[in-house]
């Protein structure tokens, strides 16, 4: 059963749009993110202005979609559900913005041997969104089978976790030419890249909640 009818395109097209920002700003995040391990500062810092932009869109429908859902009193059994999802994933773009902004001030060496580790935790987290944003988009169509995105959501999660726990121990490695401030930063922007997954994983199980609910 569609939740959208009627009067309710307005906010179909909102929330499309939205979903469609969320989308951009995780596509911006991993090749911001490998810019950045290229050395291409052109390039990253465009990406780091352009991923500010998706940002600041986001939030413009995020406020369009409130304002629809209780101008018009739209989906009455499903506003709160809905009002809830949509707020847990504007986190999505907040995270990739500010991942990218600290590269950009913060500037972090990586030596050459952990580069190939932090783009695969960079691209397991934005393949954790872009699964979600799939699973969310089939809970306002046809939510019955929206379980196999989130269990595919919580594997991309778990393998970002491990490629996570495999580089903190490189870095932490005696035989790595850092110092110990600087392998401080290291795992820090190791967990950056990761916490996107980690959001993936939250609003997956909120999803599978409101899944059961609808349901009922």
């Amino acid at each position: 059963m569609m939740i959208f009818k009627d009067r309710n395109k307005e906010l179909e097209m909102e929330i499309d749009l939205y979903l469609n920002c969320l989308q951009k700003g995780s596509n911006t995040f991993l090749e911001g993110v490998k810019s950045y391990l290229r050395a291409e500062t052109e390039q990253f810092n465009e990406l780091a202005k352009l991923i500010t932009e998706q940002e600041k869109e986001a939030d413009e429908h995020l406020v369009n979609i409130k304002y629809v859902l209780f101008r018009y009193n739209l989906v009455p059994n499903l506003s709160a559900d809905i009002l809830e999802l949509m707020d847990s994933m504007d986190d999505i773009n907040d995270v990739s913005k500010e991942v990218l902004l600290d590269f950009q001030v913060q500037k972090p060496q990586i030596d050459p041997s952990l580069i190939d580790d932090f783009g695969h935790i960079a691209k397991k987290s934005k393949k954790a969104v872009e699964t979600l944003i799939k699973g969310v988009r089939l809970y306002l169509t046809e939510f019955r089978t929206v379980e196999d995105y989130i269990t595919q959501t919580n594997l991309y999660e778990s393998e970002a976790d491990k490629l996570l726990h495999n580089l903190k121990i490189k870095i932490f490695e005696d035989q790595l030419n850092c110092t110990l401030a600087e392998r401080i930063v290291l795992n820090k922007f190791a967990d950056e890249l990761a916490e996107l997954s980690d959001i993936a994983e939250k609003v997956a199980s909120k999803l599978s909640v409101f899944r059961f609910k609808r349901s009922i």
